[in-house]
């Protein structure tokens, strides 16, 4: 699932939007989509399990920016909101359904006067209303816990019919699963198609259109401590904390892109139970590692997605040996040197937990 994440988002910021001749949007946007879909047997079980096709709806909420910032012209005027989905899960007496809040953003690949095309990312909370349990519930090993988070993505066609009302349909993608704050922790992956309608709320504004100053690159410097729980994939309820302190070197090369190195100390309580509940010779450094990683930054305004991939150096991974680690971080800069991250550290596609923290820069 990650690795689907980091290729979205790698595509949402790095391709290029054609413009065409709609001078004028409606700021807010109400559209409601029915969905049919299948659920995607990535392991074994799910197949055994799933029964049937993927249902649901979806309705969602949007208002469109029309270029009264530097950002949302450089961006070529995105549009935000909040969306409620409901689907069912591909079996109901193991998987049930999900009811789903989450907020998104949407950018434009194309917009012209009668039709346009944009791609959509969002995540948030959803519900599921069966997950597992040991007597009644135990072919359920996606779905540890009732709270979940949902990654969602979609690529949507929207065709004007009059001055208000469209047609929209596309394709979506979706992920549920609990960040490993319980066991188990598969997680259910969909994918559907969507056909709706969607109504223009007030009166039409015009774009704004004003030239960009050229940008000059410059390098910035960071630090930043992470905390988080996760479990040991035994099914013990029981939660270890992990911390992390990190250092990075960016080159702000654009507006909207940044690039640079970084190094990582990391502590996990977990390691310890888990070394000698398998026998393996355990020692007070084990329970750290340290690695350097390469970083890649996607920003609007005071809002980035990064993409990390790193390396263990140093203090090197004894219990499962891995040798490389990656994060998808989302971060807020709330004033001029402090930031809030919240990140999921992973061994390529295997999550190992989530983190929040506060870093300086400068």
């Amino acid at each position: 699932m990650l690795k689907r994440v980091f290729v979205f988002i790698m595509l949402v910021f790095a391709v290029p939007s054609v413009h065409a001749q709609r001078d004028s949007v409606h700021q807010w946007q109400i559209r409601a989509n029915i969905q049919h879909g299948v659920l995607l047997p990535e392991y074994g079980f799910l197949g055994n399990i799933s029964d049937d096709y993927i249902r649901g709806f979806e309705i969602n909420i949007s208002k469109s920016t029309t270029g009264e910032t530097q950002w949302q012209q450089l961006y070529r005027y995105p549009s935000f909101g909040i969306s409620f989905y409901y689907s069912t899960l591909g079996s109901k007496q193991h998987f049930g359904d999900q009811y789903t809040l989450y907020p998104y953003y949407a950018l434009n690949i194309y917009r012209g006067r009668k039709w346009s095309l944009n791609y959509q990312m969002g995540l948030g909370i959803s519900y599921a209303t069966k997950k597992y349990d040991q007597n009644t519930n135990f072919q359920n090993l996606a779905i540890g816990s009732h709270f979940n988070i949902h990654y969602h993505a979609d690529v949507i066609a929207q065709w004007k019919i009059s001055k208000k009302l469209y047609v929209n349909g596309g394709i979506s993608f979706s992920h549920i699963s609990n960040a490993n704050l319980s066991e188990p922790n598969v997680g259910l992956n969909s994918s559907t198609a969507f056909i709706g309608m969607a109504l223009g709320i007030g009166q039409r504004k015009e774009y704004v259109k004003k030239e960009v100053p050229t940008f000059t690159p410059y390098f910035t410097y960071e630090v930043l401590i992470n905390g988080g729980m996760k479990h040991t994939r035994t099914f013990e309820s029981f939660q270890y904390p992990a911390f992390s302190i990190s250092f990075d070197a960016k080159r702000r090369a654009r507006y909207k892109f940044a690039f640079g190195a970084g190094i990582d100390f990391f502590y996990d309580a977990s390691i310890e139970p888990q070394m000698i509940r398998l026998n393996k010779p355990y020692s007070s450094s084990n329970s750290f590692t340290s690695g350097i990683h390469f970083a890649q930054e996607f920003v609007y305004d005071k809002v980035s997605l990064i993409l990390q991939e790193g390396f263990y150096i140093g203090l090197t991974d004894k219990l499962n040996g891995y040798f490389m680690y990656n994060r998808a971080i989302a971060r807020y800069k709330f004033s001029k040197h402090f930031f809030a991250n919240f990140s999921l550290k992973s061994h390529l596609y295997i999550l190992d937990f989530p983190e929040i923290g506060i870093g300086y820069y400068w």
